[in-house]
């Protein structure tokens, strides 16, 4: 056990661990090109917060399918998923991306609507 009580398993990550690191790597990078959306709809700039959208879309689709993925081997009975505080907090990055997707569309609509 470290110093710090926290126990060290070694370098090497197992499946669920990198599993719940390529969910918070993605999705963590999609909540920035929502947030950047709305900065430039705010902007006046409503096509460009759209692509940026479209593009935090792409990404937020990979880290969705690797949740997706452990739901399903959990379903299936195949491994273990151990509730982790790596898995919850992978799960609460998708939840906070997946709201700011919806947010940046409405902020978009409204900033667009303000502007006609």
């Amino acid at each position: 056990m470290a110093e710090n009580g926290i126990q060290n398993s070694g370098d090497d990550m197992g499946p669920m661990e990198e599993a719940c690191f390529q969910i918070i790597a993605s999705v963590g990078a999609a909540k920035s090109m929502f947030i950047e959306a709305i900065g430039l709809a705010k902007e006046g700039k409503f096509d460009e917060a759209r692509k940026k959208v479209d593009e935090g879309n792409d990404i937020f689709v990979e880290g969705h399918g690797v949740h997706l993925g452990l739901l399903q081997q959990d379903a299936a009975g195949v491994g273990s998923t151990n509730v982790s505080l790596l898995l919850v907090h992978s799960e609460d990055q998708l939840m906070q991306a997946e709201s700011f997707r919806i947010l940046a569309n409405e902020f978009i609509d409204l900033y667009e609507r303000v502007a006609k």
